[in-house]
């Protein structure tokens, strides 16, 4: 089989993410027959290109995870995780499409009018209602995602919703109702808070993780108070663990790991190590994290029920997938 181009393996890939997703994982030989991937194009584009795909900031805890093999592994077996975003289409916003026509009529001056650029702007221009080369005026109708303005909406007039919700760290859907207090936006992903039913408090949603969603007839009373909008709550029962942190001259472990996990407190000590308290509301997130970081991270000490080597119960788990 001749190597694949650039192209034919962007396109690929794009399919077989969601799609090894979907399965939990796949014998690499499935891989390589469904997609009509070779092999060892398939194990470089696995191990050096996918590993770096992921979402800004781009710490490590936002990049595709790519378990079951290495470069020099010879098993057949491979899962990718931590690319949930994956698991539907996507969809440019109103506002980006806008952003693609400016962009591209930039690039249209001495270009043939009739080429792949101007049709390509042609056909976007019509799906916005708009005419490339006029001043733009237009309703930008949804948001940066399609279940924001909705849950604006139903968080004023007081309206129960109905979502089918992604739990990261569980891995798995759950249908809940939610009374929506606010709709707020930090480190670049949009979150709604409000109380769940099924859970008998409060909660955060990230609405990229929303699924499916229906605003209800039904309304509710609205709290007293709501408390200062964070994508991340603990509670008093969750369990508290303490990572020692390892500085590294790659990634600045302690820096990203504080910055994109609730701290409640830090200890510097005098061998550049810091240790850090954190509230742990899914020991699942715990083990990713443990994983990821590796060497980089002790685990000092654990309240109940995370064990004081929870990071090895994870190793093995994973371990146990490639026998």
């Amino acid at each position: 089989m001749s190597r694949l181009s650039a192209g034919d393996r962007l396109m690929r890939m794009l399919e077989l993410v969601p799609w090894v997703m979907s399965q939990g994982g796949a014998e690499l030989s499935e891989v390589v027959h469904r997609f009509d991937y070779p092999e060892q194009e398939l194990r470089e584009d696995l191990v050096k290109v996918l590993f770096v795909v992921g979402l800004h900031p781009f710490t490590p805890d936002e990049l595709i995870y790519v378990m079951g093999l290495d470069e020099e592994d010879n098993g057949g077996w491979v899962a990718i995780s931590n690319a949930d975003y994956f698991s539907r289409p996507l969809r440019l916003t109103p506002g980006q499409a806008l952003g693609l026509i400016g962009a591209g009529e930039a690039l249209l001056s001495g270009a043939d009018p009739d080429g792949p650029l101007s049709r390509g702007l042609a056909k976007l221009a019509d799906a916005l209602g708009v005419s490339v080369g006029e001043d733009l005026a237009v309703s930008l109708g949804e948001s940066a995602d399609e279940w924001v303005e909705p849950l604006l909406a139903a968080a004023a007039d007081r309206h129960q919703v109905q979502i089918r919700y992604f739990s990261f760290g569980r891995g798995q859907e759950s249908d809940r109702v939610i009374h929506p207090h606010r709709v707020f936006s930090e480190m670049g992903n949009w979150y709604v808070q409000g109380h769940c039913q099924m859970a008998g408090g409060v909660r955060v949603f990230r609405i990229d993780r929303i699924r499916a969603l229906e605003v209800l007839e039904s309304v509710f009373a609205p709290p007293s108070e709501t408390g200062p909008p964070s994508a991340f709550q603990a509670r008093d029962t969750d369990p508290r663990v303490v990572l020692r942190l390892a500085p590294t001259a790659l990634w600045p472990t302690a820096s990203w790991v504080m910055e994109r996990y609730p701290t409640e407190e830090q200890a510097h000590l005098d061998n550049g190590m810091i240790e850090a308290t954190l509230p742990v509301s899914e020991i699942g997130r715990l083990e990713q994290l443990l994983l990821q970081l590796g060497p980089q991270a002790e685990l000092r000490r654990a309240d109940p029920p995370v064990a004081a080597d929870q990071a090895q119960l994870a190793a093995r788990r994973v371990l146990a997938r490639y026998q």
